[in-house]
């Protein structure tokens, strides 16, 4: 975690940059005509204005990344699985999931890991319209597979 800054020395940098800020605003403000010194003056005072909100950003996110998470960052984010389920097992519920929806899925991923499962050949569930085959239909190609076994 990064120290906290100390208010002394914050103070001093402020005031050098103050310093510095006046150094090169004050010639300006003297040699550019009435009607711009007010654009001088603000924009002095908005470059250390704006460093100081800049370093009190950064104070305040660093503090509020460190906190715990509330009861709503903690909804938005999704479990991770139990350590339990092997990755391979998640894997293929996802694929039968993407299957199920999309019949180019089925067709080029899918339904040959099913053929290559089966000792004989396979009858492939019937069609739906841009869509994977039904879940019942599936499960009786899956049956005949475990059938066979």
């Amino acid at each position: 975690m990064a120290a906290e800054p100390r208010p002394a020395a914050t103070t001093a940098r402020y005031v050098v940059l103050g310093g510095i800020v006046l150094l090169a605003a004050v010639p300006l403000y003297v040699y550019l005509e009435p009607q711009w010194r007010a654009l001088v003056s603000r924009l002095a005072a908005a470059l250390v204005l704006g460093m100081a909100l800049l370093e009190l950003r950064g104070i305040l996110a660093g503090r509020v990344a460190h906190l715990d998470p509330s009861a709503l960052d903690a909804a938005r984010t999704t479990p991770a699985p139990a350590p339990a389920v092997p990755q391979r097992l998640l894997e293929l519920t996802a694929s039968v999931r993407a299957g199920l929806r999309s019949r180019r899925h089925f067709e080029r991923v899918l339904w040959p890991r099913l053929v290559a499962l089966a000792a004989r050949p396979l009858v492939p569930p019937p069609r739906r319209r841009g869509r994977g085959p039904s879940l019942p239909a599936l499960r009786k190609v899956i049956g005949a597979i475990e059938d066979e076994r």
